[in-house]
């Protein structure tokens, strides 16, 4: 048996951040009440932060069982410790058990590519040896601890070496994990508020850029590469006219990146056979007061929405409305209106076909 075999369901569970994992957890109508808030000004993180959390904690009490159930026995000695995790890691016949095994050892993926240059013998040594200075100037600065920790009728005798082994794993399994979720959430969350605001705007979804369009038809494609390989979040077109979107739960704390957004589509594209004139808009969380990306994007014929304002979809509409020459009742709701509108509109679309 591996060591994988011992890190209970729960563990296994919370080790993957599928897409599939988390509507599988909210079901449709709890995302469809994300999305819904997120239209009318919401902070997204209110939801993902937490479940990050909820996914972490989780993680670290499955985690704590495991040095209690079984790698406890290993950890009086860190160099035996370490040969144990190896020759288990070495072993391991699928991503979940080497993701386990690195945790063990204080590594992340990147971190294997990264910091051990593929080379994990010589990172062997060198942890250890760093380990065992580090539980030595422990029990210097701060004396031996003692007792132990009992779960689920499992104990796990406590000292310095069990404890750093410990907080090194659940430190790497904390770096997995937050990544995981935040690139896992970002593309999804992405996909849905395009998708869902663009169908209530009356434009039908294509899973993929048309070979073939007629100027009457109002559609819309999700997350593509253009020809130049540059991704495009979700293109809509009408009439000859199309606008590029680029969407990121960017906040004002990443200026640079958001600046860099405005420029990065030219103004004709044939699209569909027909040649269209382009326009770009970028969809943000925040942008910061002092942020030179709202006049940018005017000087570039681009336009900005910050989704951290409550009428930030009427804006848009409206927009919209402007470049298509189209008229839509979106424009002319309140604020106050928006909650039951958006409600309504969103019990009309089949929100899952966006997550792909």
């Amino acid at each position: 048996m591996s060591i994988f075999d011992y890190y209970n369901e729960i563990g296994q569970v919370n080790m993957r951040g599928t897409k599939q994992d988390f509507v599988g957890r909210m079901g449709e109508n709890g995302i469809k009440d994300i999305v819904k808030d997120i239209l009318t000004g919401k902070n997204i993180r209110d939801y993902t932060e937490f479940n990050t959390q909820k996914r972490l904690v989780n993680s670290y009490a499955a985690l704590l069982e495991l040095y209690a159930d079984y790698i406890g026995k290993y950890t009086g000695d860190v160099k035996n410790y370490a040969d144990f995790v190896m020759r288990d890691y070495i072993a391991a016949d699928n991503d979940d058990k080497r993701k386990l095994g690195l945790w063990l050892l204080g590594l992340t993926g990147k971190g294997l590519d990264n910091i051990t240059r593929d080379n994990l013998v010589d990172y062997q040594a060198a942890f250890s040896n760093s380990t065992n200075e580090i539980i030595e100037n422990l029990e210097k600065n701060y004396e031996p601890i003692t007792g132990f920790i009992e779960i689920n009728g499992k104990k796990l005798d406590m000292s310095w070496n069990a404890f750093a082994l410990m907080l090194m794993a659940a430190g790497a399994q904390t770096l997995t994990i937050r990544g995981s979720e935040k690139s896992t959430n970002g593309k999804l969350f992405e996909k849905l508020i395009l998708g869902s605001l663009l169908s209530v705007m009356g434009f039908q979804y294509c899973k993929r850029p048309p070979a073939k369009i007629k100027e009457e038809e109002k559609i819309f494609w999700l997350s593509h590469m253009d020809v130049h390989e540059r991704e495009i979040d979700a293109t809509f077109a009408y009439r000859g006219k199309a606008v590029n979107i680029d969407i990121g739960f960017i906040g004002k704390g990443n200026p640079e990146i958001t600046l860099d957004k405005v420029s990065r589509f030219g103004f004709q594209k044939k699209i569909g056979g027909i040649e269209h004139e382009m326009q770009t808009m970028i969809i943000v969380d925040t942008v910061a007061a002092k942020s030179d990306l709202l006049n940018k994007a005017k000087r570039l014929n681009g336009y900005v929405f910050q989704m951290k304002n409550a009428d930030w979809t009427i804006e848009f509409a409206k927009t919209l409305c402007d470049i298509m020459k189209m008229e839509h009742d979106l424009t002319k709701k309140t604020m106050a209106e928006l909650e039951v509108y958006f409600s309504q509109k969103l019990d009309e679309i089949d929100i899952i076909q966006f997550i792909s």
